[in-house]
């Protein structure tokens, strides 16, 4: 099962602008998908040992394993393009 953690803060204005945008899109285009929010302040734990030092983050997991990893910069269609990616491949 693929998987989208997507790590933000309430004190990041990117992650606020940026999160409602992708979760909706990820939403809508690959619905099979589970997708996690996680607040760095509240999971600090988590954060930690997902090694998540800076933010925005987005870590596409299928299963337990690390497919991509998203940090600061990037864009929409950026994460859409690479889950398109490995969707395809994970179906093949």
């Amino acid at each position: 099962m693929m998987e989208l953690i997507y790590f933000t803060s309430k004190t990041c204005g990117v992650c606020m602008v940026l999160k409602p945008k992708l979760l909706e899109a990820v939403q809508e285009n690959f619905p099979e998908v589970n997708i996690r929010v996680v607040d760095v302040e509240e999971e600090t734990e988590f954060t930690g040992q997902s090694m998540v030092f800076t933010l925005p983050v987005v870590i596409i997991k299928a299963g337990s394993k690390e497919m991509h990893r998203f940090a600061r910069s990037f864009s929409v269609y950026e994460v859409l393009n690479k889950l398109n990616q490995l969707t395809k491949n994970q179906y093949s």
